[in-house]
């Protein structure tokens, strides 16, 4: 393994009770490793999170520990995607009975959420798909891996994902993916990076990559909706396997994508370094300013976080770290001032602390949090610093009393519920003063 929206900070998860603040999409549960009561919303695309995990500490105490993410960060990387996902090309490319069904298609998809016909849309871009693969049969110019037909097969699949049929996007995901990659490139990302490296690699191609990237970060989404919610079955059902399976898929399509970023961009730094005459690197640090141009910050983020975050559900804090850290880079901690920059920033280091709190490094946590409180700070009428905010001081309360210092670990946990009650949210509230009362004890 090398390695979950930054634009779109993104993450998927569980509940056993969902904050208002997170209200937004279908909730889900992939904590594996520990026994937890866990607050999570997740927007398929984009998710939002937050959550509240128990740890033991030196056998004396355990702690709740929150982590606050925000949906509006969601939606530039979500967009990101959208345009590697959902467009068509030239409506020149298509034959009259393609684009007539295309019509009818975004007639009933691209329209108010309470206006919209999901399964009709589906039914037409469907019906425009088959036609397409009927032409292509005999028409190179209609062949399944032509941009405008994996186009329509990744239009598909986010309208089955609106629909909230998790089967049916992982079908037209997948689907999306073969006729781009082959077998061999499902397989093996390193098929992608070397032409990615090609600098003669003809435009047509190099957009389906990124395709075929925003669309293997999507389905590994779906694949671990589809595992929380047969989690959540699976107490009536007694079929975790269905879980484990759907957890195996994400988690290889998280790597996969991380594999073609990070291989991309060590051979695309190292070729910058040749030029210079500087020594190669082995692990560079990612700087925006060294990104292939292919690669948008808002995308590279965005994957990280979503990865950091689903190794995070699974215990797996090695991967995780490294690639909230990675994020951290892209983003240089909001040392641009402006407030997009400087709130995302705090979130990543929200989970930074989390991370440290859950693996007993109360030195790395005090420090995340006490640096993301700094941040966060700066804007607080901003909804992303304010839910980190309250997340991270949450965590330092966390840090204090596992330390002995009640008194501050009072003062973060008072200030935890302040935000909390500000931004409407009673899951993190009710953490925070069990909290207290323990102090109190």
């Amino acid at each position: 393994m090398l390695l979950r929206s930054a634009t779109r900070l993104a993450l998927a998860r569980r509940t056993l009770a969902v904050p208002p603040i997170c209200a937004h999409g279908p909730a889900t549960q992939l904590q594996q490793q520990q026994k937890s009561a866990v607050l999570h919303c997740v927007p398929l695309l984009g998710r939002s999170i937050f959550t509240s995990r128990r740890v033991g500490w030196t056998n004396r105490a355990e702690w709740l520990t929150p982590v606050a993410l925000v949906s509006s960060v969601a939606v530039a990387a979500t967009l990101a995607f959208v345009g590697y996902g959902m467009f068509f090309g030239p409506g020149s490319l298509y034959p009259a009975p393609v684009r007539k069904l295309l019509r009818e298609g975004g007639m009933s998809y691209m329209r108010p959420a309470d206006k919209q016909d999901l399964p009709k849309a589906v039914e037409c871009y469907s019906q425009a798909l088959d036609l397409l693969d009927q032409l292509g049969a005999s028409d190179p110019k209609h062949a399944p891996d032509a941009p405008h037909v994996t186009g329509l097969v990744a239009r598909i699949a986010a309208v089955y994902t609106a629909m909230g049929d998790l089967d049916g996007a992982i079908r037209a995901y997948t689907d999306l993916l073969r006729r781009i990659l082959g077998d061999a490139g499902m397989s093996d990302a390193r098929t992608q990076v070397a032409q990615l490296l090609d600098r003669d690699l003809p435009a047509d191609k190099r957009q389906n990559i990124l395709r075929a990237l925003g669309s293997a970060n999507m389905l590994a989404e779906a694949h671990e909706a589809r595992a929380a919610r047969s989690k959540r079955r699976s107490i009536l059902l007694a079929d975790p396997d269905v879980e484990a399976g759907d957890v195996k898929e994400a988690s290889r399509w998280y790597q996969w994508c991380l594999q073609v970023v990070m291989l991309t961009y060590q051979n695309h730094f190292n070729h910058l370094q040749l030029e210079k005459g500087q020594p190669l690197v082995n692990t560079p640090s990612f700087d925006p300013s060294t990104l292939p141009g292919y690669f948008s910050l808002e995308v590279v983020s965005s994957l990280f976080y979503n990865a950091a975050t689903f190794f995070a559900g699974h215990g797996q804090f090695e991967y995780a770290v490294p690639l909230l850290q990675r994020g951290l880079d892209l983003l240089r901690r909001g040392t641009d001032g402006k407030e997009a920059g400087v709130c995302r920033s705090s979130v990543l280091m929200s989970h930074l602390a989390n991370a440290a709190v859950l693996t007993g490094d109360l030195p790395a946590a005090e420090r995340w949090a006490i640096e993301g409180l700094a941040l966060a700070k700066q804007f607080p009428a901003n909804t992303d610093c304010r839910c980190s905010y309250a997340a991270l001081a949450y965590n330092l309360g966390a840090v204090y009393e596992a330390a002995g210092k009640n008194e501050s670990a009072r003062v973060q946990y008072r200030q935890t519920i302040e935000v909390a009650r500000a931004i409407d949210d009673a899951g993190a509230e009710a953490l925070a003063t069990t909290a207290l009362d323990r102090l109190a004890r």
